[in-house]
């Protein structure tokens, strides 16, 4: 083939750039050999004043890939000093080899050409035979081996650039995940918003916060996840003082999920700037976005309604019951021989309600930050000693109890405070004569324990004790008993509902089995 040809062929093996290029320079070596006449092809790499050879085409037993050798002892010493490549026709002779690579080598003839990386010396592109040749290298040789040191060369950058795009893509991708980390151990979700209030981002967690996609949210305003106008006119006065490149922060902000349910969320917003403008420079001009981190402030709501009302609930309890320890003692004081034994068993009930109670409460206390193990747990027997210890209580009324062999809930000991309070209030607040059913119940999925009276229904702040868990200091006892039980049912991953007919009222405790 004519010279054209060759380097028509050449330029064919570099182009496209590929990923192999191991595989392209093994082509140009071999194609090099051809066109060349030559027994060896060899690419090296020139550091420290060492040579390595990279790769390699032939059988020379030192010009193999991973072999090196001091540059003094080696054909491309003066290779990587010149512009133009280094071509000798018989290397026994030629001034440019020097006498100790001729003898550790051996090779007769030689050309080759400096490979420049990112504008550096990176090595050499290299020709050579045992023998030496019998005319000189020609103009269109020399141009060809430059050509092929060139293309490696230009070979090597494009790898060089696409290791360190992906080393970059690397770091990128780390700060990514540490970022994303340290916002998923604070905040549930992240938004973007424009100046105007727009969504320009959701994290993909605002499926699990409000149940919209994050593209749903899109270009809508963030009026969408507001349940009313007040709601609105907080989030604009939060919004301002962000504008103004200052951070906000709100607690227990009111959002609307999809289906129209209500959360309350810990909100973090922060000013973000224009990219362009650097860190001295930037004023409240700059500003081109929002970023909101919002955090479910559910459960943090739970452990603070739990320790804002527990001392009113123990105050108001222990109260009540050692009203009944005090006036079944002074009874018995007074007339000791009249129905003594019936008295004390009475003193002992509330004393050991009392007890359970304030074990309760001091459980759940130490609890509060922690999600409870439960545990298997057979439910009869509880109903048993709470309906027994009711009817001491109430001997003038009628409790009856429909319970099967066992029922087995996931649940935890307390609960047991959670079904007494529900009894006793039904007792203390039922019709005359009190008339009170007890039914525990196993389904599939639940056990359920059934409390009924005969009484005129719940007062509404009672009833929103049991529908919301909202207490204040306003619900006299009826309401704090049924608020104990309504948290305490709620923390066992139990349900509570009222249920009232023309008569009466009917609560439901609804706890899971073990799966």
């Amino acid at each position: 083939m004519d010279p054209a040809t060759y380097r028509a062929q050449i330029y064919d093996i570099f182009t496209p750039p590929t990923e192999d290029i191991e595989a392209q320079i093994d082509r140009a070596l071999d194609l090099g050999a051809e066109y060349l006449d030559l027994s060896i092809g060899f690419l090296t790499r020139i550091t420290a004043g060492r040579q390595e050879i990279l790769q390699a085409v032939g059988d020379h037993p030192l010009i193999q890939s991973g072999e090196s050798c001091p540059l003094d002892e080696a054909y491309c010493r003066r290779t990587v000093e010149l512009e133009s490549p280094l071509a000798i026709q018989d290397a026994n002779i030629s001034s440019a080899i020097s006498e100790s690579a001729v003898q550790t080598f051996d090779l007769g003839s030689y050309i080759g050409a400096r490979v420049i990386v990112d504008g550096e010396t990176y090595g050499t592109a290299c020709f050579a035979d045992d023998e030496p040749r019998s005319e000189s290298f020609t103009e269109a040789e020399q141009f060809f081996v430059e050509l092929v040191a060139r293309l490696t060369g230009q070979a090597l950058e494009r790898q060089n650039y696409a290791q360190r795009l992906a080393q970059r893509e690397e770091r990128v991708n780390e700060q990514e995940e540490v970022y994303r980390a340290v916002i998923d151990s604070s905040f549930d979700s992240v938004f973007r918003f424009d100046t105007d209030g727009t969504f320009i981002y959701s994290s993909e967690s605002v499926r699990d916060l409000l149940g919209y996609a994050p593209e749903e949210l899109e270009g809508k305003s963030i009026t969408t996840a507001h349940p009313d106008g007040q709601v609105t006119d907080w989030a604009w006065e939060k919004i301002t003082q962000i504008l103004d490149g200052e951070t906000a922060e709100a607690r227990d902000f009111p959002l609307e999920t999809k289906s129209g349910n209500i959360v309350y969320t810990d909100i973090r917003g922060a000013p973000i700037y224009d990219g362009s403008v650097s860190d001295p420079d930037r004023t409240s001009e700059d500003i081109v976005g929002i970023q909101v981190m919002v955090r479910d402030a559910s459960d943090r709501r739970q452990r603070e309604g739990l320790i804002s009302v527990i001392n009113r609930v123990l105050r108001h309890n222990v109260r009540n019951e050692m009203t009944v320890i005090n006036g079944y003692a002074e009874m018995i004081a007074d007339e000791p021989d009249v129905d003594g034994a019936e008295r004390a068993k009475l003193i002992s009930a509330a004393a050991t309600r009392l007890l359970t109670l304030t074990e309760s409460a001091q459980q759940i206390e130490e609890n509060r930050d922690l999600s409870g193990e439960l545990e298997p747990l057979d439910i009869v027997p509880l109903v048993e000693r709470v309906t027994s210890e009711c009817e001491m209580r109430y001997s003038d009324g009628s409790i009856s109890v429909k319970l099967p062999e066992t029922a087995i809930a996931e649940t935890l000991p307390r609960v047991e405070t959670a079904i007494f309070e529900l009894i006793d209030n039904a007792a203390k607040h039922s019709g005359d004569p009190t008339s009170i059913e007890v039914d525990v119940r196993v389904t599939d999925i639940r056990v359920v324990v059934r409390v009924s009276d005969n009484g005129p229904g719940l007062p509404d702040p009672e009833r929103t004790v049991l529908e919301t868990g909202e207490e204040t200091p306003l619900i006299h006892g009826r309401g704090l008993g049924l608020w104990l039980s309504y948290w305490i049912v709620t923390t066992l991953d139990g349900e509570i509902e009222v249920s009232e007919f023309e008569q009466g009222t009917t609560i439901e405790i609804r706890l899971p089995r073990p799966s």
